[in-house]
């Protein structure tokens, strides 16, 4: 669980392309249906996991100890988290010295299927991240005069 007012270091790229993928899809919509568009948004391919390499390695290895930390996770984060597991566990057979977050690494930085979010969870990042860049053009056309 993160801490309050903590940042994820892949945050905005991660809210700058569910945005992309968002306008992407309401773009090819012949009728526009905003719930839609977050949906398909959630469910294009994401240029990695959203989640950190060192919760990865914590998650992962306590799946390699037998423990489901996936248990008590919402249905997306477990389905994440299985995925991020099979591959991890593929990539060991191919290099079996390679350490544990060395793996992670690899796995986290990988093309992710999906963003493995609810709907619900992308239209709030996505609501922010419109937010954010209509304030950073407001500050930087101050900056101009």
């Amino acid at each position: 669980m993160r801490k309050k007012n903590s940042t994820l270091e892949f945050g905005r790229e991660r809210n700058e392309f569910l945005l992309r993928s968002f306008r992407e899809s309401i773009a090819a919509q012949s009728k526009i249906s905003i719930d839609n568009a977050f949906r398909q948004a959630t469910e294009k391919p994401a240029p990695r996991f959203w989640v950190s390499e060192v919760r990865a390695a914590n998650v992962i290895g306590k799946m390699l100890a037998g423990d489901d930390p996936t248990a008590d996770m919402v249905p997306e984060k477990r389905d994440m988290y299985r995925e991020m597991f099979a591959r991890f566990m593929a990539m060991r057979e191919e290099n079996p010295d390679a350490s544990i977050a060395r793996l992670c690494f690899e796995v986290v930085n990988d093309e992710a299927p999906r963003s493995y979010m609810s709907w619900h969870r992308a239209r709030v990042l996505i609501y922010q991240e419109i937010n954010r860049q209509k304030k950073e053009r407001r500050e930087n056309g101050r900056k101009n005069l």
